[in-house]
């Protein structure tokens, strides 16, 4: 089935609600109207009955033998039409006196006043009055029928003009509401000639009020769009540019491994290959964990125990630690046996991200420590080391994508503590950069919300 337009819809709208209220206008203007014709017609039949009273008996007797030479002498005895109006005169003794040949025949009616009366299945209306100087009763009627067929004919004349004005109606409410849709046209033109490279604002010049808030929307919208894809390209850019690198390399020492004379050599180049392979393996990981990081809803939904999870994450970097000679220990304070709200697999890969880094950086025979405490209603998580650490400058940057600090010998992508800031973000966590063990290192900690207070 085919959907109504707009305009369509709105024209059907209005001119259905303007049927129905002047249908209901007609019904009721139809009833007042008939009975203000009725009322005006009584009237006119309570004149042509005085004026017969004013008659003398002489008149009456000729008026009933001749009615039509009096009738055109006596304009008080005609009806609508020029016809004398059917009428009867009793006297006292209800006797009837006189009574014209279009009168209907029936006995007589004591008393007097106005009423409709059905004679022989005919319904007449009529009037009786009395006449006090010669004691004498005058009935006039009149054809209920042709009343009613005058009021039908009276209101059909009047309800025509309407009638006929509703087309017109019709085709003005139709150009009217084209007219008013028209900035809407505009709009729905410039929607369509956006792009997804161009996705310019949207003015408001000309637009309704009611269309405002939509166009407000649609701007923060497309601001949104704009702001995610050229973070898209700066990040495939980028990304692309630190994969280059190291599959650089790996082609080196594979084209070393080819043209090695000795098993040394050979040995040596392999082992290249193979650390190649891992850092490439590690930056994919995070550029994948970035990527879905930046995609994903801030809506945090089990029940995590920061403590536990930190002395899974130190178990699993412990022979890495043991490499280096560092000493690796993990402190959780019983007050800080909080549960907060996260998502066990983004906080697991905070804590191994924060591990990483400390070990990467922090040089032979150091210390790293992580700890979980509590901070008035939060629970904070820290991981220290007794690093070089980072100038107050670095601090500002380490936290850009593919930023790494130079002169410090350790290898690394520059992703780790910017996976670390997407996941705080994520679970509406505090993130700050301090110092280290002993005043010196660097110190990592972020806050979260307590799940339950206690």
């Amino acid at each position: 089935m085919k959907r109504l337009s707009l305009r369509q819809h709105l024209t059907l709208m209005i001119m259905s609600s303007l049927l129905v209220v002047w249908s209901a206008m007609a019904v009721s203007s139809y009833w007042e109207s008939h009975e203000e014709i009725s009322e005006l017609l009584d009237a006119q039949l309570g004149q042509g009955a005085r004026s017969i009273l004013l008659l003398d008996l002489n008149l009456l007797q000729h008026l009933a033998d001749n009615e039509s030479a009096v009738i055109e002498e006596h304009d008080g005895t005609e009806d609508r039409q020029g016809k004398a109006l059917p009428f009867q005169v009793w006297g006292a003794d209800a006797r009837l006196l006189l009574q014209n040949a279009s009168a209907p025949h029936i006995g007589f009616r004591a008393g007097s006043g106005i009423g409709t009366i059905e004679v022989q299945g005919k319904s007449w209306r009529t009037l009786a009055l009395w006449s006090q100087k010669h004691g004498f009763q005058v009935r006039v009627f009149e054809d209920a029928q042709q009343r009613s067929h005058l009021a039908s004919d009276i209101m059909r004349r009047m309800m025509a003009p309407l009638l006929i004005g509703l087309p017109g109606l019709a085709l003005l409410i139709w150009l009217s509401i084209g007219r008013g849709l028209r900035p809407l046209q505009s709009l729905s033109a410039a929607i369509a000639a956006r792009s997804a490279g161009k996705l310019d604002l949207i003015t408001l010049h000309n637009v309704p009020k009611e269309v405002q808030a939509l166009i407000v929307s649609l701007n923060g919208l497309l601001e949104r769009l704009s702001h995610s894809m050229d973070q898209e390209r700066r990040f495939t850019a980028d990304a692309a540019h630190e994969l280059r690198t190291p599959l650089a390399a790996i082609k080196v020492q594979a084209e070393v491994a080819l043209a090695a004379q000795d098993r040394q050599q050979q040995d040596q180049a392999l082992h290249g290959i193979i650390e190649g392979i891992n850092r490439t393996t590690r930056l994919s990981a995070q550029l994948l964990m970035l990527a879905r990081l930046d995609h994903l809803a801030p809506e945090t939904q089990q029940s995590v125990e920061l403590g536990e999870l930190a002395r899974q994450s130190a178990a699993r970097y412990a022979n890495s630690a043991l490499d280096k000679e560092i000493d690796l220990s993990v402190s959780v304070e019983s007050a800080a046996l909080l549960p907060i709200r996260g998502d066990p697999v983004l906080l697991e890969a905070l804590i191994g991200n924060l591990i990483d880094n400390a070990i990467r950086y922090t040089p032979s025979q150091g210390c790293i420590e992580i700890g979980i405490q509590r901070v008035g209603d939060c629970v904070m998580l820290y991981v220290k080391d007794d690093g070089p650490g980072l100038s107050e400058q670095d601090k500002e940057r380490v936290l850009h994508r593919f930023y790494r600090v130079d002169g410090n010998g350790a290898s690394g992508s520059g992703l780790g503590l910017s996976i670390v800031e997407r996941i705080a973000q994520v679970h509406r966590a505090t993130l700050a950069l301090g110092a280290g063990l002993h005043g010196t290192g660097l110190g990592v900690s972020v806050q979260f919300h307590a799940g339950d207070k206690s």
